[in-house]
């Protein structure tokens, strides 16, 4: 066990852009390993206020899912990954000794892979620290149609509430939530990225590509990553997809005034044909 392992691959963003599909496809990989649940949160609980409220909740709940996985799975659990897990949930957590424990059960042979996509929405003096803190890993920052994925986003926290919105209070109340736009708030955040970091280091694509062509997605991330091919079982299969619900249409107009000055910048930063593919 190494205490000192840090992730070589990450997936920065963008929220519902493909980040789940990722982490379950690259997990499939005996080359590379995965921590015990999706989205550790380090860098945006050191950085983003917003996400220090809620993200040691979300640490607990994905160990203790994994447990109740494990448990589920093994007929003999193994008395030191249980020990491992509970460790992952008691404090002091978040810190960068907890971080680099995440990684610790990996072999040497094995990359570490941490898909957080709020790692995207750090201020810039927070890429500055992760590039210090990661000075070799290699990045990947999916990028998906603004107004596809704010609706995306506001039908998933719509199904999260207790109940579905039935009236414009309702509704107001889920356009009012900050994450809606800073998740997807590219004009703001990748330029901080590519200010530190080169192409060799950080690979943009586009959201449409994964259901396009998934396989020839995931050649270029193997690419990036120094990865040998791989045959990705069940590469075409969606994960996480978003439950249906109809939107009103004063509630779409309102979506496509936030995604209008995102499109321009997209289209102007990446070109229209890498646009037209996210």
């Amino acid at each position: 066990m190494n205490k000192q392992r840090k992730p070589d691959i990450l997936c920065i963003g963008a929220q519902k852009a493909g980040t789940s599909w990722l982490h379950v496809t690259l997990a499939r990989r005996e080359d590379i390993w995965v921590p015990p649940f999706k989205e550790m949160h380090f860098f945006d609980h050191k950085f983003v206020a917003e996400c220090r409220r809620w993200a040691p909740w979300h640490v607990r709940q994905g160990v203790q899912s994994a447990r109740e996985r494990y448990l589920a799975q093994t007929e003999a659990p193994e008395d030191d990954y249980l020990e491992y897990l509970e460790r992952l949930q008691s404090a002091p957590i978040l810190n960068s000794i907890w971080y680099q424990y995440v990684f610790s059960r990996a072999r040497a042979d094995q990359k570490c892979l941490d898909v957080t996509p709020e790692y995207s929405c750090i201020p810039e003096v927070g890429i500055d620290f992760f590039k210090r803190f990661l000075p070799d890993s290699k990045l990947i920052y999916i990028i998906r149609n603004p107004l596809g994925r704010l609706k995306s986003q506001i039908r998933m926290n719509a199904h999260r509430r207790e109940k579905l919105p039935s009236s414009r209070k309702d509704w107001e109340a889920l356009l009012a939530m900050s994450a809606l736009q800073t998740r997807g708030d590219y004009l703001t955040h990748v330029p901080g990225w590519d200010a530190r970091f080169t192409q060799d280091r950080l690979l943009y694509l586009p959201f449409g590509h994964i259901k396009k062509d998934p396989i020839a997605t995931l050649r270029k991330i193997e690419s990036h990553c120094d990865l040998p091919p791989f045959a990705y079982p069940q590469a075409e299969a969606k994960v996480h997809q978003t439950d249906p619900l109809e939107l009103p249409d004063w509630v779409v107009a309102r979506l496509e005034e936030m995604a209008a000055p995102q499109e321009a910048f997209l289209i102007e930063r990446f070109g229209r044909d890498f646009y037209q593919a996210t």
